[in-house]
């Protein structure tokens, strides 16, 4: 009956995040080369509405948090106690996208997490005694991936309306780490 009018549509989400971080980090002179692991959970949370093809019906699209994790690589350039270092690599995010219509007749499938990659930077200094501060800045940017809504009473039953999520995140955290 003439179906949601097409995207992309934006809307914007926001939450916090929380985890750990363990690595490993080699020095040479002034240059630090290592390989970093994140895992922990972005509480993401976003949503719009969308006009349907039937004023009194409309589309829900929204955007739940998940477990996150990365594994990246990092190089730096070390001055004193003061580590100034750029990474990148691979990453998931286990949070959904959904886009379900109000009207009556329809089963939705969420997409099902996301994978993509981060990169990014910051600012580690040492403390002293093992312990570290650090700040950080990355990008997500975890692909395009898809859901769907079966329609069970509509005609054509068991027809399947494919829908597509690009999520992208940046993040800015501070951390407190342990050198083993």
């Amino acid at each position: 009956d003439g179906g949601v009018p097409p995207g992309p549509f934006n809307y914007g989400s926001s939450g916090i995040l929380g985890g750990a971080t363990a690595g490993y980090n080699v020095q040479y002179g002034y240059l630090v080369v290592g390989i970093e692991g994140d895992l922990g959970y972005m509480d993401l949370k976003g949503s719009t509405v969308v006009a349907s093809s039937n004023p009194i019906y409309h589309q829900d699209v929204t955007l739940r948090g998940g477990a996150y994790g990365d594994i990246t690589g990092r190089l730096g350039l070390a001055f004193g106690p003061t580590l100034f270092y750029g990474k990148g690599g691979f990453a998931f995010f286990g949070g959904s996208a959904n886009q379900v219509t109000t009207k009556p007749g329809y089963t939705p499938t969420a997409t099902d997490g996301f994978k993509g990659w981060t990169v990014g930077g910051g600012i580690e200094h040492a403390l002293g005694h093992g312990w570290s501060l650090k700040a950080e800045y990355l990008h997500y940017d975890f692909g395009t991936h898809s859901g769907m809504q079966t329609s069970v009473t509509d005609d054509p039953i068991g027809f399947e309306y494919h829908n597509t999520s690009k999520l992208t995140v940046d993040t800015v955290k501070a951390g407190l780490n342990f050198k083993f």
